[in-house]
């Protein structure tokens, strides 16, 4: 069944395709040229307060391009016209930004602390989708204040885009876009610790909740321990499946990912092992790095990813992406050992 959320932004794309005006609180909303086309200047750039959840029409088209060095965090320069929102954040609140095209666009979505571009973390942008498809991330703050949202492009030019914007919150017992599932609201057959869904048994699947960054990262959690523990799922182009796990200083960590059926992994398919370094709970609050010190190797197009050796108690993550092409899908099976 179709969410609510993706009902509203749905009619939206409609609306603008249309050439309507949309303004879902006029308060705050007057048509389509509420984005700054800068940031430096605070007082400049729109400020959204912290609703639920909020949808908009966003018009970049009369815009320029003034930033586009986001190749270490977007994975891509970025040569569209580029336009900001602010947004006032508190540490530890969840937020999800779902961007979806009009026509023939390629957004990109980046959270920025400060109007600077070597402030932006791959953890916090999206461009993975390509041309005429949504973009959308997770984002947790570390410390309270303004945080810039940028909306841009890998092509050149503006566009008229739908954009959502949803603060969930964990524990309030509904079920929101963007939360896996929550500690209020209980699921047959979920375990929910902290608006993050549980694998507690061998062969669990993530399938069914959304887990496409670190924020929503599926825990991995079985009473025995991470020794050889198996989980299932399916990754498609323009998708990201996370897994996030505990580990003690000195151990070892190992993830691996395999086929469900056949011997061989198609090809663009990654693992990738990111480290955050504060490790209690409610966790997740920093923001993943990159671990340099581990290894991959690939059998069969499949990845391995090793750590020899922690060097402090940290919180993991196992991140599983196939692209750029849209169309392909890949069931596997993800083993993680920690010992």
């Amino acid at each position: 069944m179709m969410s609510t959320a993706r009902m509203l932004r749905t009619a939206l794309v409609a609306a603008v395709t249309a050439g309507c005006t949309v303004t879902f609180d006029p308060a705050l909303y007057q048509g389509r040229t509420v984005l700054a086309d800068r940031c430096e200047d605070p007082a400049a750039v729109q400020t959204l307060p912290a609703a639920l959840q909020q949808l908009v029409a966003v018009d970049t088209t009369h815009l320029t391009d003034n930033y586009r060095d986001f190749a270490a965090c977007a994975g891509n320069d970025l040569p569209g016209n580029d336009g900001f929102f602010a947004f006032p954040m508190r540490a530890g609140e969840t937020w999800h930004f779902h961007v979806d095209p009009v026509i023939g666009a390629d957004p990109a979505l980046y959270i920025l602390p400060v109007c600077n571009e070597q402030q932006c973390s791959a953890s916090s942008a999206s461009d993975m989708c390509g041309v005429g498809r949504g973009e959308h991330f997770s984002f947790r703050p570390t410390s309270d204040g303004t945080y810039y949202l940028g909306i841009d492009s890998r092509l050149p030019g503006g566009n008229v885009y739908a954009l959502t914007a949803v603060r969930p919150e964990c524990g309030n017992g509904t079920l929101e876009h963007g939360e896996p599932c929550d500690d209020m609201r209980p699921q047959a057959g979920v375990t929910c610790s902290h608006c993050h869904k549980v694998l507690t048994q061998p062969m669990q699947s993530e399938e069914g909740v959304a887990n496409d960054d670190y924020v929503n990262a599926m825990m991995l959690g079985p009473a025995g321990g991470l020794t050889n523990f198996p989980a299932v799922g399916t990754i498609a182009g323009c998708d990201m499946d996370s897994f996030t796990f505990d580990a003690a200083a000195g151990q070892a960590i190992r993830v691996s990912v395999t086929p469900r059926t056949g011997t061989t992994c198609p090809p663009n398919l990654s693992l990738t092992l990111l480290r955050s370094d504060i490790a209690v709970a409610p966790a997740l609050t920093a923001y993943p790095q990159p671990v340099p010190e581990a290894v991959t190797t690939m059998t069969d197009g499949c990845p391995t990813v090793t750590l020899p050796r922690t060097a402090g108690a940290s919180t993991w993550f196992a991140q599983v992406t196939i692209h750029p092409d849209p169309s392909a899908t890949f069931a596997y099976q993800i083993v993680t050992d920690v010992r």
